[in-house]
Order: structure tokens, then sequence, then C-alpha cells
């Protein structure tokens, strides 16, 4: 049995969640598989576990204090009856309760990590993220650049593999069409509403490109704190015809969008003095199952998610922005070129037929 610890997990939207619910279904496959998760929206968390069939969910609500202790009692249970091949953790906040039992029961135990959350704000913050993470018996990281920033936490963990997220076939959804503003180029950015996703700095060159392209679509899917800001700025720059805020979308929804979009485009922001951080990037790759080329910043993980000239464009300086946007937009033949490549990337690498073998073999390795 494998369990999985996690306070991100579905019916939450963002991309830890998407990964976790991923990784479990995935994993459930071949093996048994039960989810600890917190409890997001009981009414909408109780008809989506009840679609689940692929593996058990167990809820857990109440102020964080409690609801730490009481997925403890519940893993200690699980513990008692079961043997447990390995614990996997979203993180290494899910794994300092319960993590000296899991040692004592020499159950083996992998956190995950994603780069948010080993920014480290000083050192008794640095010291609790070394602690759990040295204890553990492995780390998944989700690019090399956010290895590279837990090296600096820590040199005794015992093992670190990078395994970037995976997509799965989208073959068998249906598209379920929303009211969108017809013109074109349409470029789409597909993330949480949070300074670090540079959608200001996209809003800035649309507002620069309508002059040639008067009838440019900037497709902006999410929901976050910035909301009110990107309203105050689409006003400000007179954009109400050119921009389609769509807010949270589902997976029908989001192929309809796709299929309208010419260039997914996320140009982040190096935000650690806000604890904030791009480790890597799932909405490119997701794109990329369209034939849909990116544009993306170089900051954080993004140049492994979108590679250079290959299956989008980098930009090293954010003044670059709008040529770089019209790059794409007037060459058609490198657009359709460099989003091919991502589409084959994205089936032959990234698909997580291939990313769940990667798993599986580090559990295996553990036992």
């Amino acid at each position: 049995m494998i369990i999985i610890l996690t306070q991100c997990f579905p019916t939450k939207v963002g991309g830890i969640e998407t990964l976790m619910y991923d990784v479990a279904s995935n994993l459930s496959i071949k093996n048994d598989v039960k989810v600890l998760a917190d409890q997001q929206d009981p009414y909408k968390d109780l008809e989506f576990d009840k679609n689940n069939t692929n593996f058990s969910i167990f809820r857990f609500k109440g102020l964080k204090f409690f609801r730490k202790r009481k997925k403890f009692i519940q893993l200690k249970k699980i513990c008692s009856v079961n043997k447990i091949e390995v614990v996997i953790a979203d993180s290494w906040k899910s794994l300092e309760i319960p993590i000296n039992f899991l040692k004592e029961k020499k159950i083996p135990v992998i956190s995950l990590v994603h780069g948010n959350e080993i920014i480290t704000k000083n050192d008794i913050h640095q010291n609790r993220i070394k602690t759990i993470l040295e204890l553990t018996n492995a780390v998944v990281v989700n690019s090399t650049y956010t290895k590279n920033l837990l090296t600096k936490i820590s040199k005794n963990l015992k093992k670190i593999e990078v395994i970037h997220p995976g997509v799965n076939s989208t073959n068998t959804i249906t598209k379920q069409n929303i009211d969108l503003k017809n013109g074109y180029p349409t470029l789409l950015t597909l993330a949480r509403l949070e300074k670090r996703k540079g959608h200001s700095l996209i809003l800035k060159s649309v507002f620069n490109l309508k002059r040639i392209y008067p009838d440019i679509q900037y497709i902006i899917a999410g929901n976050g704190e910035q909301l009110e800001n990107i309203k105050k700025q689409i006003k400000k720059y007179n954009l109400d015809t050119n921009v389609n805020l769509v807010g949270t979308i589902n997976e029908s929804q989001k192929k309809f969008i796709f299929s309208k979009t010419d260039i997914m485009i996320m140009p982040t922001l190096d935000e650690t003095h806000s604890n904030s951080i791009e480790g890597f990037g799932i909405a490119y790759i997701e794109a990329s199952q369209y034939g849909i080329p990116s544009i993306a910043s170089n900051v954080g993980g993004t140049p492994e998610a979108v590679l250079d000239n290959k299956t989008g464009l980098i930009i090293n300086n954010i003044n670059k922005l709008d040529e770089t946007i019209k790059k794409l937009v007037d060459n058609k033949q490198l657009r359709n070129q460099l989003g091919q490549n991502a589409k084959t990337r994205a089936e032959n690498e990234l698909n997580w037929k291939n990313q769940i073998l990667k798993y599986n073999k580090l559990i295996d390795d553990l036992q």
C-alpha cells in the first residue's frame, strides 16, 4: 500500500493540486493507494471523491493545528493494519508531525519539493525544512533549478530525484464552449492570478501591440489575489474588448480555450523576496499537448518547461516581451514548428505513462 499525505489536492485548483492527483491516480494503476488530504469544500469534495474509483481519499477539516493531528491519527490506524510500501508527502510541511513515527516504523518516506516552500524566511525556518527532509529516504524535485535551491539548504539528503510533472492524454476530454471574444492573435495565461505570473507585463504588451494587431485577444484563466489589480489595469489601458477574464476553468473548458489559443504566455517574475518562485510551470506543458508554443522568462525552473527555440521562446530581458510576441505572431512557420516540437515532447517525454515509471522505480529502490 502507498499512502499520500497532502495539503494540496482537488477540488482546490492549482499546479501542485493537479500534480498530487496525477501522482495518486497513476500510482493506483499498479498499487493500492490511500490519500490523506485536507478538505477544501465539503460539497465539491464529496462529489469529487464519489466519482473517484481509482483510490481511497480521506478528508480532514478544521484549523491546521487540529487537521494535521487528525490526519496523523488516521495515518497510524492505516499503518497498524497494512503493510506500507512508502509514504509520499506533497511537501516537508506534511511530514512535520508524522516523520518520527514513520522512521520508527521503518516506513520509507518520499517528500516532493516544488520550489516556493523551500524559500527560507530565516534560520529557524531553514532548520525546520532541513531537519524534516534529512529524515526522508528520498526527495523528488520538479526541476534541476529546484534541486539547486534544495542543495543550498542541505548537503546531507539521502537521494534527490528530478522528475518533471507529467501530463495525461486529453483524447477522452470533450470540449465545453465558453464565451470568448473573437480576434487574432490570441494569447493565453493559464495560472493563479499572482504577481509572479506576469499578467501585468502582458497587459502592457497587449496595449502596445494593439496598434499593430487591433483585434488581439488575451485570455486570462484563473483566479487569485491579483484579480482586482488586473481589472484596474484592463480599464487603465482600455482593453475591455481585448481581454477575456474567464476565471477558474475545468478540463473541458480548458480544451476549448486551447483550441482558440495561438501562444501560451507567462513571463514569470523572480519574487523570491516574497517567497514566490516558479519551480517548473505545468501550464506550459498543458499548452504543449495542443501544439501551442510558449513564451516564458529565464526565471526559476521555467527554462526546463519551455525549451528555448525548441518548444517556445525564453526571454532574458523582460523589455523584449513585445518584440518576442510579435516575432511569434508574424512568423507562422516558426510558431507551428515550435508548437509541433512542444507537442512531441509532451506526448513522448512528459506523459504520465513515462513519468510514473520513475516514481515506481524510486519506490522499488527504497524497499
